[in-house]
């Protein structure tokens, strides 16, 4: 065989090792980082839907402190602007830190009373303006869009709930103004910002900054296209990898607030968040680069060593041909080069170990990292049962990785905690992503998870199996039920509030309408209440409404809803009465309940009260019937006080 074809097959020979371990090399760097993306993209998404959630929190808590203060501006107040400012002055240092302004409008929208000035004479008409006419309409306390102050400048947003007079109409509305960046909205929050150069920023459904880590961004509006943005102002709600308006290639998450709107995002630049991997990926292709090199210059001198042969076997060929030598010499040669091919296949086996055992330290590497996260990292196949799973489940489940292999969601969590999520799970394998909340018992105590599940898309669109994320949002939930209850609370007679009384009557009245029984309602307030505040004081005015709420609930039957509506104003709903006379004996026996004298700060107090009884007729709405009761209210009154007036479809009764 020629020195140069020989020279030329064991180049080839050596850029061939060199070629495939490189190859070998990339592809298991590649398969590692897509894996990472997801999973750090997933996380910092499930890390976003729960600063959402606790933003959400921080809103509905705002809004009720704001109606917790205009519910207790006294009815009679409202035509006495002095004294209004006078409370809201006494009340003004709890809210400094986190109010600008406290203004109150009338019914119409004009200024009554504001704790600041706007630097000039004139007074703020907020007629047909939102943060009005909403509060007005609906009754209840409202969040506006961000808008400019006029006193700082800046951007804030403002929070209004509605005041009500003497008789439970809405009289007009408190606002108080705060500003985002002063009270540092978002930084609460701030700790869960991915990576050391991420950050959480805060934006209007129209793009508007409303918060964010640079100040030059405030409150411009960030440019569509970028960072995904047209897609998160349409709707979409998770993770995203594009380039930011400075070019830099970053993961972007986005997420909705449930009661504003506005849209929450984060940003992990790929250059940080991909460290890891790039150093990782760097080391490899030197390691794999060197390797491969010294095994080229190997198998170069192999290559050599192994034509020999084949030399050999020609120089043989030579002679048979032109010498006349025997064909037998063939023989030997044949089997050499059998043997030596043998041993070509083992260097290939050898070289491919070595490969794969590259390939098993990236594994190990994302391996490590799933099994650190604080969430249920997991993969089902077509069977619906678990194929991977990190080491979440044994902290969680007492399960290690390799139990949980073969084992169904049934079997690890139970029939009850599979059924919450079969729905989610069938539309994975439909292939969407999905949600799903599950509530289960862990370790002894109710839990609640919530997670996604992603469909792993084949290149024919079948399904191969599902990835599934899952983490504790038990915290959160149980914040969000008890601020559901407050809000239905009220905090100073631990009675029902308007609102709660409103769902109760609705419902109340469907039952007695379909089940045709008989239903009525009591109006009360307590006598001379305004001559009790303005005598002894609101604490001792306080106390009594404290103490007349617990006779009230005592008074009434298991089967009744007494509730609070605002001030000394008290109802009470009877359901399946048995007849007129029986509202008027449970009207007489709280009239009655409530002449005992009170126990104050003041010292003992004589305390009566008036209650006005509508009985409910077929076809008459929860307004009617309340206005009917009202009505026999001030008949009572205008029989004295201290006692009770029963009216409904004919004349009213008067005890």
């Amino acid at each position: 065989m020629p020195a140069n074809l020989k020279l030329r097959m064991a180049c080839v020979a050596a850029i061939l090792v060199l070629v495939a371990t490189l190859l070998v090399t990339l592809a298991s760097l590649a398969v590692a980082e897509r894996g990472m993306k997801s999973v750090i993209g997933d996380q910092q998404y499930a890390m976003l839907a729960s600063a959402a959630s606790f933003m959400d929190d921080r809103i509905v808590a705002r809004v009720a402190q704001v109606e917790s203060l205009a519910a207790s501006l006294p009815p009679e107040a409202s035509g006495d602007p002095a004294a209004i400012r006078r409370i809201l002055e006494a009340r003004g240092p709890m809210w400094e830190h986190e109010y600008l302004n406290l203004i109150l409008l009338d019914a119409r929208g004009q200024q009554v009373v504001s704790l600041r000035s706007f630097g000039n004479d004139r007074r703020l008409d907020a007629a047909g303006l939102e943060y009005f006419e909403r509060p007005m309409k609906s009754g209840r306390g409202f969040m506006s869009r961000p808008v400019v102050s006029r006193i700082s400048n800046r951007k804030i947003v403002i929070i209004s709930a509605p005041v009500f007079d003497a008789g439970g109409k809405r009289a007009g509305v408190l606002t108080a103004s705060m500003d985002l960046q002063a009270t540092g909205f978002l930084r609460q929050i701030s700790a869960l910002k991915p990576g050391a150069s991420g950050y959480l920023f805060l934006m209007t459904p129209d793009g508007t900054m409303i918060d964010h880590p640079d100040p030059r961004r405030l409150p411009q509006p960030i440019g569509l296209g970028a960072s995904g943005l047209d897609r998160a102002l349409d709707g979409f709600e998770g993770w995203v990898e594009a380039a930011g308006l400075d070019g830099r290639p970053s993961i972007y998450a986005y997420q909705r607030l449930r009661t504003t709107g506005w849209i929450l995002g984060a940003r992990y630049p790929t250059e940080e968040a991909f460290a890891p991997l790039a150093e990782m990926r760097r080391n490899a292709i030197f390691g794999a680069t060197g390797l491969a090199l010294a095994s080229g210059v190997l198998a170069w001198a192999v290559v050599f060593r192994l034509l020999a042969p084949l030399q050999r076997l020609r120089d043989r060929i030579r002679a048979i041909r032109h010498d006349g030598a025997d064909i037998a010499v063939l023989h030997d040669t044949r089997r050499d080069e059998i043997g030596e091919l043998g041993n070509a296949f083992y260097q290939l086996m050898a070289e491919r170990e070595n490969a794969e055992g590259l390939r098993a330290a990236s594994e190990k590497r994302l391996r490590l990292i799933t099994d650190n996260l604080p969430v249920l990292i997991a993969y089902l196949d077509r069977d619906q049962r678990f194929r991977f799973g990190n080491a979440t489940f044994e902290r969680w489940f007492g399960v290690t990785p390799e139990r949980l292999v073969g084992m169904s969601i049934a079997e690890l969590m139970g029939e009850d905690a599979a059924r919450q999520g079969a729905g989610s799970l069938e539309g994975a394998f439909a292939g969407h992503a999905t949600t799903c909340q599950m509530r289960l018992r862990l370790q002894g105590a109710a839990r609640v998870l919530e997670g996604v599940y992603i469909p792993d898309l084949q290149p024919d669109g079948s399904v191969a199996g599902v990835y599934a994320l899952k983490h504790d949002m038990t915290h959160v939930k149980e914040v969000e039920e008890q601020l559901t209850r407050l809000a239905r609370i009220d905090t100073l007679t631990g009675l029902a509030n308007r609102r709660s009384f409103n769902e109760t009557l609705q419902q109340a009245l469907a039952r007695a309408a379909r089940h045709e029984r008989a239903l009525a309602l009591a109006y009360l307030d307590v006598d001379h209440f305004k001559r009790i505040n303005d005598s002894h004081g609101h604490g001792v005015g306080d106390e009594v409404l404290k103490e007349f709420g617990e006779r009230l609930r005592a008074g009434v039957r298991a089967s009744d809803t007494p509730a609070r509506l605002s001030g000394d104003e008290f109802v009470v709903i009877l359901e399946e009465i048995g007849s007129a006379a029986e509202a008027e004996r449970i009207a007489a026996k709280i009239v009655a309940a409530m002449r005992a004298p009170f126990a104050t700060g003041a010292g003992m107090l004589a305390v009566s009260a008036s209650v006005g009884v509508a009985l409910w007729r077929q076809g008459q709405d929860e307004d009617a019937l309340l206005a009917a009761a009202d009505g026999a209210l001030y008949v009572a009154k205008a029989n004295g006080r201290d006692g009770y007036a029963v009216g409904g479809g004919g004349p009213i009764d008067t005890r």
